[in-house]
């Protein structure tokens, strides 16, 4: 039975006496003060903490209501509590995991509404949402959370501690490693664009491939990443892709990318490893992006990178050399 959503939110509280010993950082101010969330400088409030890693906002952050900052041990915030910290922007990240609200409550580990198919392998630990509807020969390994109204196909497998939230669709036979994150309305495995047009009428090619997302990937809300023609798309370990990209059918893509909102990327075209796309990149087919490439916002890359750098502009060139083209072309 599902517990109520009308029930009461209990509020998570921890002293700044708590937070520093539980994450092995020394403070200096009073260790008593209770925090209930966390904030940025910007919203003021009280009761939470937040960070500070530049000397210009010390004045500002003095000035406020906040209460505490994870800041770092040559930041001094006059007047607060200082949590000090070599990176407060990183241990800020980790003291937030204290203040996540879970993302399901149920009684049962699998909601009465869940539909699963013939000869699946479940581990005992799993949650399955209401409505979620799991195909035949599905395998899904121990600690996997799959949310609300999530469908997943047949012969899909998953890893172990994935969180797939809610109206997510995996087709059929796509593998999902380990410690997968996977946003609301993302599709993974749709038909990839393939057309062979005769005469003037476009004969669908069957999209017969899979995809493959390796472990530590998080995939944003309301993507699509395309299955492979004949074989497969993959997402390489640690990856991290924005809401609302869409990755065309055998794409290959590195190690630790990180692809921003409104990226498209076609067919057949490999990134390599570290390779950063800022907002509304769009790639080309069948080309190679070396390691260690940043493309700036709104580039279009029509042929291969194969120096790593940071790239501007249509047709996307070095950024520098693109600045000083702009800069010339604008000079009256």
């Amino acid at each position: 039975m599902i517990k109520s959503i009308e029930r009461e939110c209990q509020m998570t509280t921890f002293t700044i006496k708590e937070i520093a010993k539980r994450f092995n950082l020394p403070f200096a101010g009073n260790g008593n003060i209770e925090i209930t969330g966390l904030c940025g400088l910007s919203d003021n409030l009280p009761n939470c903490l937040s960070f500070l890693n530049s000397s210009k906002l010390l004045t500002t952050g003095s000035q406020s209501n906040i209460p505490a900052f994870v800041t770092k041990p040559d930041l001094v915030v006059e007047g607060k509590t200082n949590i000090f910290s070599d990176n407060p922007e990183l241990d800020i990240s980790k003291i937030a995991e204290l203040f996540v609200m879970p993302p399901m409550q149920q009684e049962q580990s699998i909601a009465p509404t869940a539909v699963i198919g013939k000869n699946c392998e479940l581990a005992d630990d799993i949650t399955l949402g209401p409505n979620v509807v799991i195909g035949d020969n599905v395998k899904i390994a121990k600690g996997t959370i799959i949310m609300a109204g999530v469908v997943i196909m047949d012969n899909v497998s998953i890893g172990e501690s994935c969180k797939i939230y809610p109206n997510v669709t995996i087709r059929e036979a796509c593998q999902i490693h380990n410690r997968v994150i996977i946003q609301p309305g993302t599709v993974i495995g749709s038909d990839g664009y393939g057309f062979v047009s005769v005469a003037g009428t476009h004969h669908k090619i069957p999209q017969i491939g899979i995809v493959v997302i390796e472990d530590d990937v998080e995939i944003g809300a309301n993507c699509g990443i395309d299955r492979g023609r004949f074989n497969e798309t993959r997402i390489g370990r640690g990856t991290k892709i924005d809401n609302l990209v869409h990755i065309g059918h055998n794409v290959i893509i590195g190690e630790n990318c990180l692809i921003v909102a409104f990226v498209g990327i076609s067919g057949s075209t490999q990134l390599g490893n570290n390779v950063t796309l800022a907002g509304k990149v769009g790639i080309a087919g069948h080309i190679k992006i070396t390691d260690n490439v940043t493309c700036l916002a709104v580039a279009g890359v029509t042929k291969s990178i194969t120096e790593p750098g940071i790239y501007a502009g249509y047709p996307a060139k070095p950024a520098k050399l693109w600045h000083k083209a702009i800069a010339r072309f604008y000079r009256e």
